[in-house]
């Protein structure tokens, strides 16, 4: 993953509203199971499904409007530079429930032929956790973990009907 950010809600992949700076380590894993649909001492068929998508960030950089759209809290500041003041609420109950956001993961890639071309994966419905952090470590820094959960849902990032249930889509262009 070389980029993931919280979208607008309104106005597709192409608007970025909460760029996650830094990114470290990153994974995208489905929750999924199944059921064997058994008959004569054998499996006839077997239904899998979905229920969900684990999404897990971490990133060397903690943007304080970032905290501020996940959270839902208010930034404030004071001063002027190079003696400002910047201060975001940590872990209130009021954020710990905050509605879910769409979210972008772009990942570089490339084609058939070797041209370079960049995959968006596009997450619908992403219900966020409390922002974790790892460290300090040395030469690593202090790390701040996003993680959250792509439910399905019946509408795309810009709040569209799909007319069907999705986590999310891929696109690829150069």
């Amino acid at each position: 993953m070389s980029h993931a950010a919280i979208l607008d809600g309104t106005t597709g992949a192409q608007a970025v509203n909460g760029d996650i700076y830094g990114v470290s380590d990153s994974s995208l894993d489905p929750n999924t199971d199944e059921f064997n649909n058994e008959g004569d001492d054998q499996v006839l068929s077997v239904w899998s499904w979905l229920n969900f998508a684990n999404v897990n960030v971490k990133a060397g950089y903690i943007p304080f409007s970032l905290i501020a759209l996940l959270t839902g809290e208010t930034v404030t500041s004071s001063g002027t530079t190079p003696n400002d003041y910047y201060s975001v609420p940590l872990w209130t109950t009021r954020a710990l429930n905050v509605g879910p956001k769409p979210m972008l993961i772009r990942v570089p890639s490339r084609d058939s032929l070797g041209a370079a071309r960049t995959l968006d994966i596009v997450l619908y419905k992403v219900q966020f956790a409390p922002i974790t952090f790892d460290g300090p470590k040395y030469k690593d820094g202090l790390k701040v973990n996003y993680v959250g959960k792509a439910l399905p849902s019946v509408n795309d990032e810009t709040g569209a009907a799909l007319g069907y249930t999705a986590v999310g889509r891929l696109m690829s262009h150069p």
